[in-house]
Parts: C-alpha cells; structure tokens; sequence
C-alpha cells in the first residue's frame, strides 16, 4: 500500500503517515510517528503537508491530534485532479504540433493476407469501389464486389481477361497471358483507402489511407477505364498510328525487360509467334 499511495503522487513519509492515521484515529503526532517508524521532529512537517492537502485533519489542541480522511475522498480527489490536468496536457501539447500526418502505408505478405485484406475493404464500402484486376481474380473477390454493387455502391471494374461480370461499371483488356508487368490488383474505396497489390508469388501488398497515394492509385485505376472506352471505340486509328496493341508507344516507355516481353507478346519476337489481337473483338 505505501507502494501504491507513492504512485498516485504521496512522498515515502506521507504514505506512512496516512497508512498510521488510518490504522490508529485521532492519534497524536507522537504516536503516528511510532506507529509509522519516523522520527517524532519529521512526523510534524509530514502531517502539516497532509493537513494542507486535506489528507488528515487535526481534531484537537491539547494534545493535537489527527483524523485521516476516508480512502476513497482522498484518492477521489486525486483521480480527479490528476484526469483534470491530464485533459488540460493532451490540449496544450497538442497545440505545441502540427496536424497528425495520415500513415504512410501497411505492409501485407502472403496471398491469404492480401485476400482477407482486399475483401474486408470491399465489404465495408459505402460508397465507390474501384478496382484493376484479373479475371481469376474475382473468384475470390467477385461476391464482395457484387454485394456492395447492391449495397447502391458504385463499382467501376477494371477485369484482364474474358469472363462475365452481371454487376458495375465493367472496362474489359486484354487477357493476363498477353500483359506484360505481371499479375497486379489495384483497389481503391471510398476515397479514403486504397490496395496495391503483387499476387505473383511471394504475394505482397500495400494498403494505404495516404491522400497523396490513395490520389494516384484512384488516377492509375480511372486511366485503366479511359484506354479501355477508348479503345473499343477507337482502335483501328490508334493501331495504325502506334501499332497492334499500341506497341510503338508503350515499347518506348517500359523498362528494356518488358518491352522485350511486350514485343514478344505481339508477335514482333525473333522466334515468337503472332497472337490475337490484345483487346476483344466487338
């Protein structure tokens, strides 16, 4: 108990002297300093400190002599002011710093993280659901998306590769065996969280409330929509000015590997053969 009582803010002394008053009321300052093991010349400044506090009260003259006040008002009022001054720190230190920064981002490993993570911010959307992913993807994550597109959210689908989608706002490429870059998904909810994700293996992702980031995952998945819509409309004028599968433009912006892949992918290879072209026929 002393222990304790010098944890809530009482010295060695004071504990031991309000321990004694407890043990022994209306005692004198003598036998509260035998009781306590102190000498009889400290004992006196200790319960003047006591007195002040409202700790103990003197309830006679002749000799003096001491009361301590009821535990649960003394550690009451201890409680209360020290939760009054620890409300009044979190306000001032807090007008001592600027505005929390948002995290960065949280790392995930593994293929079954990545899932759980992706179909838990899915599920609890209200809003928007955005996603880039690839067909086989939405065994896993096809229910999720449909709910929430029945839930009135609205769910813009970014799908590689050939497979019926009843449910959003649905953009079609290429399949996955004709892209270059490997297996991606990219997820964006609410306008408040987004999923990169890598579901090659070893499987790994990024999730992130960061605006700045979450801007540029929103961006990447609307850009996806917009070459989709546009190339459905416009692809004869487009492959004639940048070539099947646009490869004269996009082999000048990938890194020297992919556009190798890139170029092998449409045919343009040494020793590859010539495919279909990358995005459906009407």
């Amino acid at each position: 108990m002393i222990d304790e009582l010098m944890r809530v803010g009482f010295s060695s002394q004071e504990a031991r002297v309000y321990v004694a008053a407890l043990r022994q009321p209306s005692a004198t300052g003598y036998e509260l300093a035998k009781l306590a093991g102190l000498q009889r010349a400290n004992v006196y400044q200790v319960l003047a400190s006591l007195t002040e506090r409202g700790v103990v009260e003197q309830v006679g003259d002749g000799p003096a002599r001491f009361l301590a006040q009821p535990p649960a008002q003394v550690l009451g009022r201890i409680k209360h002011e020290t939760a009054r001054r620890c409300d009044a720190l979190v306000a001032d230190l807090a007008a001592l710093s600027g505005p929390a920064q948002p995290t960065a981002f949280w790392s995930l490993k593994g293929r079954e993280s990545v899932i759980e993570r992706a179909g838990a911010l899915v599920a609890d959307a209200r809003d928007r659901v955005a996603v880039c992913l690839w067909a086989d993807d939405l065994d896993w994550l096809g229910e999720p998306l449909r709910a929430a597109a029945r839930s009135g959210c609205h769910v813009v689908v970014n799908v590689f590769g050939d497979v019926p989608v009843d449910f959003g706002e649905v953009y079609r490429h290429e399949p996955p065996a004709k892209t270059v870059g490997g297996h991606l998904l990219t997820l964006a909810v609410d306008s408040t969280t987004a999923l990169i994700a890598s579901l090659d293996e070893p499987a790994a992702a990024v999730h992130t409330e960061h605006p700045a980031l979450l801007r540029v995952v929103e961006k990447l998945i609307r850009d996806e929509a917009y070459l989709a819509a546009i190339y459905d409309q416009l692809r004869p004028q487009l492959e004639e000015t940048f070539g099947p599968h646009l490869v004269d433009l996009r082999s000048k912006l990938l890194p020297a590997e992919q556009a190798s892949a890139l170029l092998s992918v449409v045919g343009f290879g040494a020793d590859a053969p010539v495919v279909e072209e990358l995005l459906p026929s009407e």
